[in-house]
Parts: structure tokens; sequence; C-alpha cells
């Protein structure tokens, strides 16, 4: 029996370590499409949960802020003892139970351990508080705005996703052309050799392709860093742990884009957060004046009394109005209605200067797409006559009619246009993603 019941954990204990090594393998191969990484960001981005946090947090003081129109209800119950003869006849009178002999001056005078039980429910409901209305008001407009700013953060987010994703195809492609490069370098270098055994090549030569092989080694060393570091990021992006793999799909190109003359950004969410910002600071300076104003509350309390535990021998009521108007408070109020007065006027003046400046960077934005279009198409052409030189050139070299400085020349310059199409490539791509940005139209690819 032991001996089953230990090959039956045996058999389990594989069973899981098989599973974890196919569940590690499959991590390994998965491939992200920008949209899966744009998907996982807006799920576990840290800067959006935190975003989302604050703004449950302004619901819960918007919450707070009801009670300039709910009434509070609060119940209470004590016990006091006392020979006071003020209180024990006052127990007495609220336990309804004086008597005759109660108004004997000797027991008045000493009337002994008195009990006192009491329960109260206190009701408080607000009539007329016009400040609170108003910092109500404040509290929903500041929910709004960060309501607003975590829309603003999730474009924001994923806009540096697709800038790191499309980074990382654009590491990735240029250690594939470096290492294709090596390569080339690499039959150059064995060409080489053979010729200088059989004296067809000199020494220098040779020391020339095998330098340029070394620096090809660094340059690819160099490359796969640069992957390592935006996968990094890319994972960051993604509320991952950064030293998981992720891979990216396909190959960079360019994507597809026009414009839609956008020129305005008042409808943006970042923007459209700081005029409900504005709103709310307008509102709460309308509140600290409105402190001036008299307020009116209603109030109604309902009592049991009696002299034992758990007894309600009898009870009371008691109803009212209570007009409550501070003339003067050492001048505390109107102090800080000038400061709130102060804040709105500098948020008015940041909401200006913010419309300003971000106009100016959308139609930034849109002469960078300009430019980096007509460098792309410059690197395209480049690329192709780049890559038409060195096939001839290798050709002239295979006949002997090439120096080999001319082939290396030839095939560097081959290489740095490449690298410098895909780079024109990303950088049009980002351009483009931040005028969508910039334009409220995040949402496009």
């Amino acid at each position: 029996m032991n001996r089953n019941f230990f090959t039956g954990v045996l058999l389990v204990c594989l069973s899981l370590v098989g599973y974890t090594s196919y569940a590690q393998e499959e991590d390994e191969l998965k491939v992200f499409s920008l949209e899966e990484a744009l998907q996982l960001a807006s799920e576990n981005n840290r800067e959006i949960l935190k975003a989302l946090a604050d703004v449950e947090a302004a619901r819960g003081g918007s919450q707070q802020a009801n009670a300039a129109f709910l009434p509070s209800v609060e119940l209470s119950s004590g016990y006091t003892t006392s020979n006071d003869p003020l209180y024990a006849f006052g127990f007495k009178l609220q336990q309804q139970g004086v008597t005759m002999a109660d108004f004997d001056p000797a027991v008045i005078n000493n009337p002994g351990q008195t009990n006192q039980f009491a329960t109260q429910i206190m009701v408080e409901q607000p009539l007329i508080n016009v400040d609170a209305w108003l910092g109500k008001s404040a509290a929903r407009k500041q929910v709004k705005a960060l309501e607003q700013k975590t829309a603003y953060t999730r474009e924001y987010v994923q806009f540096l996703v697709k800038q790191t994703y499309y980074g990382l195809q654009l590491a990735q492609n240029r250690v594939a052309v470096m290492k294709k490069a090596q390569t080339t370098t690499e039959s150059y270098l064995r060409v080489a050799e053979d010729n200088l055994k059989q004296g067809y090549m000199k020494e220098a030569d040779v020391m020339t392709i095998r330098v340029r092989q070394y620096e090809q080694v660094a340059m690819v060393q160099e490359a796969e860093n640069q992957v390592k570091n935006i996968s990094e990021m890319l994972n960051f992006l993604m509320g991952r742990d950064i030293h998981l793999p992720v891979q990216v799909s396909d190959s960079i190109s360019q994507v597809t884009f026009s414009f839609n003359n956008a020129t305005s950004i008042f409808n943006r969410s970042d923007v459209v957060a700081m005029q409900y910002g504005v709103d709310a600071q307008k509102q709460m300076s309308k509140s600290e004046l409105m402190k001036f104003a008299p307020r009116v509350n209603a109030f109604g309390a309902y009592n049991l009394y009696d002299a034992d535990f758990g007894g309600f021998g009898a009870d009371s009521y008691m109803v009212g109005i209570k007009l409550q108007w501070r003339l003067f408070n050492g001048g505390r109020n109107i102090g800080k209605y000038n400061q709130t007065k102060a804040n709105y006027n500098k948020a008015h003046v940041a909401y200006q200067e913010y419309i300003e400046k971000e106009n100016m960077e959308l139609s930034k934005a849109a002469r960078d797409i300009a430019v980096a279009e007509s460098q792309l198409a410059t690197y395209n052409l480049a690329t192709e006559e780049a890559n038409e030189s060195l096939r001839i050139r290798t050709n002239r070299y295979n006949q002997g009619m090439e120096s080999t400085s001319d082939l290396l020349m030839a095939e560097t310059k081959a290489e740095e246009s490449m690298l410098k199409k895909l780079n024109a490539i990303y950088t049009y791509n980002v351009a483009v993603f931040r005028y969508q940005m910039l334009a409220s139209e995040a949402g496009q690819q």
C-alpha cells in the first residue's frame, strides 16, 4: 500500500513538473500583438490603477458632501448616578416618578443615590446651508475632473505602449540587420583569408575586414542590450514582471494615417478635466463666500428614561428649528474666501496657458508628421540605391575589380541606410501616434 501511495505521489509530481515546463515554454513563446499589449496596459498599468483610485477617493469625498442635504441620525444610551439634589430631582422628573414625598425638604436636600438610564435618538436635518450646497457642487465637479484625467491617463499610456511596442520592433529589426551585415562581413573575411593564403590579397586588407567584424560584434551587443531594455519597459507598461520574456509580432511597418484637420483641443479629456477643475475652484470660492450667510437646521430628539437597566418607564420628545448666523469669527471666513478666490484665478490662468501650449503642440505634431513622411521617402530611395551600389561592388569585388575598402564602405553604407530607414519608419509612426493623442484620435491605429 505504501508503495502504491508513493508511486502515485511521484506521478503527480512528474505531471506538475511537466505542466510547469510546458507553461514556461508557452510563456517564452508568447507573441504579443499591439492590441493585446494595449489591453494588458489598460487593465494592469499602475498609473491607470492609481488614477482610478483617485476617482474613487473623490467619489468618497462627494458622498461626504451629501451631508448638506441628508439628515443625520444618532442613537445613544448612557447610565448616570448622582446624589446631587438638582440632578437627582431632575432624573425623577424625566423618569416621571415624582411623588409628594419627594417634595419633603429633607428628601430634596439629601436624595441619596439616584440612578438614571437614558436612551436618545437624535435627528438633525439641514434646511438652508448654501455654502454646503455649493461645496457639494464643487465635489461633483472634482469627481468629473478626475474621471476625465483618468481617461487622459489611459490615452497617454496607450501612446507610451505604442511608442514602446514599435520601439521594440525597431530594436529587433536593428539586430537582424546588423547580424545580416555581420554574416556578410564574415563571408568576406573567409574569402579574404583564402586569397591571402594564395597570395592574391595583402595582410592590410584582411585586417581591415577583421576590424569591421569587431566593430559589428560590438554594435550587435549594444543593439541586443537595447532590445532587453525596451522589453523591460514594455512589460512595465503592461503591468507585468519586467523580467518576463516578451516578443512582439511582425516587422516594423509604416502605419496608415490621414489628417482630419483638427484645429482645437477643447474636447480632449485632459482639457475637459482642467475645465472641471476650474469650475470646481469657482464653486469652492462661492462656497466660502456663502459662509457669511445664515444656516437653518431642524432637529428632533426622542428620549427614554428609567431607573433600572433595560427599562423604558418614561419617554419624551423635543423638536425645533435653529437659525445660526456667525457674524464674525476672527477673519477666518474672509481669509478663506480670499484664498479660494486666488486659487480660482490661478487655475483659470493655468487653464488658458495650457490651452495655448497644447494648441502649439498640436500644430508642431502635424508638422512633425509631414517632416517624418518626407524623410521616410528619402531614406527609402537611399536604401534602394545603397543596396544596388553594394550589389554592383560585390560583383566587381568577386571579379577582382574592386578594392576591399570600397566594398566595406559600400556594405557599411547599405547597413546605415537600412537602419536609417527603419528609424524613419519608427519616427513617423510615433509622430502619428502623438498627433492622434493630441487631436483626440488616440483610438485610431
